[in-house]
């Protein structure tokens, strides 16, 4: 009978199974090369976020400068909207270039009332309509063409 010279694995401790699959130790070289590229790869992230934010800052600077244009331009035509909107000058364009005059006697319009279903909050559109009181001449004659076809049908 032969001797086996590799003790079974059932006789060994679990302890000695599982650290089989544990990782031995890393050499010294290897984690110094790791941590040397990671810091590298870490250095590049940093110096990409600061490229991103002066980047970004010199945006908002000159985002800033053109609100800044923006608003004076705002400003300057707003100016020339009050001047524009005197009333002295309106009324001086008005009587010479547009030749209009004042009105002799005011004119007054008298207000219906609205009909029903009818509300300044609709649009015009969506108001009612009255059906009309008579049918046209087309629709009727249609209508005659379709109900004599129908009888020839039955």
């Amino acid at each position: 009978m032969a001797l086996r010279q590799e003790p079974l694995l059932r006789d060994t401790a679990w302890v000695v199974r599982a650290s089989r699959w544990l990782p031995t130790a890393i050499p010294l070289s290897r984690l110094v090369l790791v941590i040397i590229v990671a810091a590298f790869v870490l250095a590049m992230v940093w110096v990409q976020q600061t490229q991103t934010l002066v980047r970004l800052g010199g945006e908002i600077q000159r985002l800033e400068r053109r609100l800044e244009s923006v608003v004076l331009e705002r400003q300057q035509v707003l100016a020339e909207l009050a001047v524009h909107n005197d009333l002295s000058r309106v009324q001086r364009i008005a009587y010479t270039e547009l030749e209009m005059r004042e009105p002799r006697r005011p004119v007054f319009a008298r207000a219906q009332p609205l009909p029903p279903g009818v509300s300044f909050d609709l649009p015009l559109w969506a108001a009612p309509t009255q059906p009309l009181a008579e049918y046209p001449w087309w629709e009727a004659l249609t209508r005659e063409i379709s109900a004599r076809i129908s009888r020839l049908a039955e």
